[in-house]
């Protein structure tokens, strides 16, 4: 449940970005900055409501609990700059190289076993994104300046998420909420270097941009977030890969009922498969 709610959270995460930034504006690290802000302090305050603030200074960090919210914090902030440049469909597809990325990473580090339903799963929602984005049997996109950047942005994406999801497969002996607090903190840290380095421009926000950047951070940031952490200390990779895929599902919807983004028959196929993708794991039995 954590994962299926986390993960239609984050295929909202482009349509709240699109909203929040002003017409020819790029604004994806500052507007992550604030949402892994939000997060942390969200966080601060569930731990001290919850009496787990001793919990947090008595919690050792490690490497993965670092990486994960750097690799993370990084992730959505090319992601979300890859929403504005180009269709979110394609967006989150080259997003969501990630989970593919960290199931192949799992088996060769963490020797995770791969069933075959595992297999099957990621091969059908893997298969769907590509028929979702028009990346097979689609028409051409004239490629511009502005799509290459934003395919490379949706990548780059793709490989900190996969990044991001194997560090949650370690230090599973952490608690939920104190992982989720310092995934945002790090998140904060690294989207803050981004937005020192790139300084974008915020001076064209109006109150509309800002009121939909507060949503953002909100739903998309505090609520997706804490549960994707939540879900990956329960889930193995390749589970957590083919039931997050929903996200995909998501963002094209939104992409066509907000924005007008043309669906195809094959992307509706593509989307029945990634639904398929996401019910073989629970159907398997092989969640714990």
């Amino acid at each position: 449940v954590a994962i299926v709610v986390s993960a239609t959270a984050m295929g909202a995460a482009g349509l709240f970005g699109r909203m929040a930034t002003p017409p020819g504006a790029v604004l994806g690290e500052a507007l992550t900055l604030g949402r892994m802000l939000v997060g942390a302090v969200g966080m601060l305050v569930l731990l001290a409501l919850s009496r787990h603030l001793g919990l947090l200074r008595r919690t050792r960090l490690s490497w993965s609990v670092v990486l994960g919210g750097v690799f993370l914090g990084l992730s959505l902030a090319t992601y979300l700059s890859s929403t504005v440049l180009i269709d979110l469909s394609l967006a989150v597809v080259l997003h969501y190289i990630g989970p593919v990325l960290a199931t192949l990473l799992a088996r060769v580090l963490l020797k995770e076993r791969v069933s075959r339903p595992d297999l099957v799963s990621l091969a059908a929602s893997f298969l769907g994104m590509m028929f979702a984005a028009g990346l097979i049997g689609g028409e051409p996109t004239p490629v511009t300046d502005q799509y290459a950047l934003g395919v490379v942005l949706g990548t780059v994406s793709g490989v900190f998420y996969g990044a991001a999801l194997l560090c949650y497969r370690y230090r599973t002996d952490m608690p939920a909420d104190v992982r989720s607090f310092w995934n945002f903190a790090f998140g904060t840290l690294a989207t803050a270097a981004m937005v020192a380095i790139a300084r974008p421009d915020l001076s064209g926000m109006t109150t509309t941009n800002w009121v939909w950047a507060a949503g953002f951070f909100l739903v998309c940031g505090l609520l997706a977030l804490a549960l994707l952490v939540v879900a990956g200390k329960h889930l193995r990779a390749a589970e957590l890969s083919g039931l997050s895929y929903w996200e995909v599902v998501v963002a094209m919807m939104i992409g066509t009922a907000a924005f007008g983004e043309s669906i195809s028959l094959l992307a509706v196929l593509g989307a029945g498969l990634i639904v398929v993708g996401a019910v073989v794991p629970v159907m398997s039995g092989g969640s714990h």
